[in-house]
């Protein structure tokens, strides 16, 4: 999840996790999973990018058990995510 007020910024932010392969789910919320050295990756260019802004970018890994158990109502892309690499919802 991301609270970003600054438009170029926002667009990078979102063109970044694009980029490690995470797919926009609704307007600031991605999912996706990754590798946790990836993972670790992201997090330090989404610090370069933000630096020192007052800005916000929230980061929730989810076990296999926990992306398993959450709950869809309507229609909605079905995302399949490989077993064993961290799930990473950005909401």
């Amino acid at each position: 999840m991301y609270d970003i007020t600054d438009d170029n910024l926002r667009n990078r932010v979102a063109e970044t996790l694009k980029d490690y392969g995470l797919s926009r789910i609704q307007y600031s919320a991605f999912i996706g999973d990754m590798p946790r050295h990836r993972l670790n990756s992201l997090t330090v260019d989404l610090k370069n990018l933000i630096g020192d802004r007052v800005e916000n970018v929230q980061i929730y890994p989810l076990c296999d058990l926990c992306f398993k158990g959450r709950r869809e109502v309507g229609k909605a892309k079905k995302y399949r995510l490989d077993e064993g690499k961290v799930k990473v919802a950005y909401i």
